[in-house]
């Protein structure tokens, strides 16, 4: 159905920041009485987000393992239940976006949600510097607005976006999750300045007793955004087998990936 909102509400989870850019970018896009929800830390995810019946929602995941990260579903699953339109984001890193981005499609229609339009964007990955470097860069940036612009219209149409589109096969079920990442690290005790940037950022509280030195592996999700966030690079990964895996898969993927964007047909040119 075609909705007339009357604002539009911003909700994503990004631990390195990538998937904050991207999803700010598609909001100036949209451009509908903005207000936004950062659930990165877990502080942010306790507070319960109300919604008003003329509300346009855009939520935006990085993808992890060709999966949402685990508190996607604790993100969405927690929003009022009801209909109304929706815009699923997520963001890879160079690599591919896997079963994430239908994921999310299903996690809205678990919510009575609409999903009006869906993207799959690039971001650095969170493991390598050579996979997406530098990204979303300007033209990244650029795109997301102009999908933001494209997402307003679809608004104002009946279409939504099928559950085919989005997926290859959408009888398959989801690939499992890979067996979860323990990433070793060294600390350079000469650049740590114990600023505590990597603990305040950490997207589930995994370091103990905030000592930048001490992390909970059974807590932490292997976002890496201690090792991409922090100012001195005093941290950094170590385990050889572990790198030699990013290393292939660097070798493997290192042509620049373009987004992948899902609107309603008979929209604009410029904007399929």
């Amino acid at each position: 159905m075609a909705y007339q909102v009357i604002r539009n509400t911003l909700i994503y989870f990004s631990p390195t920041g990538t998937t904050r850019t991207i999803a700010k970018s598609v909001a100036q896009g949209v451009a509908i009485n903005p207000r936004e929800f950062d659930l990165t830390l877990p502080l942010e995810r306790e507070k319960k987000i109300y919604l008003e019946e003329a509300e346009f929602l855009l939520l935006a995941f990085p993808v992890h393992g060709g999966r949402l990260p685990p508190m996607a579903r604790e993100v969405v699953g927690a929003l009022p239940r009801g209909r109304r339109p929706v815009a699923a984001v997520v963001v890879f890193g160079n690599v591919g976006y896997g079963d994430a981005l239908l994921e999310l499609y299903d996690l809205c229609l678990s919510r009575d949600f609409e999903v009006k339009a869906a993207g799959a964007f690039v971001g650095e990955h969170s493991y390598s510097h050579v996979l997406g470097e530098n990204r979303p860069n300007e033209a990244d940036r650029e795109l997301a607005r102009v999908f933001g612009v494209g997402i307003r219209q679809s608004l104002f149409c009946s279409w939504n976006i099928g559950r085919e589109a989005v997926s290859r096969d959408a009888l398959s079920p989801y690939r499992p999750y890979p067996n979860k990442i323990k990433l070793n690290f060294m600390i350079r005790p000469r650049s740590c300045e114990v600023c505590r940037i990597c603990v305040h950022s950490c997207p589930v509280g995994a370091f103990v007793g905030g000592d930048p030195k001490k992390i909970d592996f059974e807590k932490c999700i292997g976002c890496a955004a201690c090792v991409k966030l922090c100012p001195n690079k005093a941290r950094k990964f170590v385990d050889d087998d572990f790198l030699d895996d990013i290393a292939l898969m660097a070798a493997n993927h290192n042509e620049a990936k373009n987004p992948v964007t899902f609107l309603p047909p008979n929209l604009p040119e410029y904007f399929s």
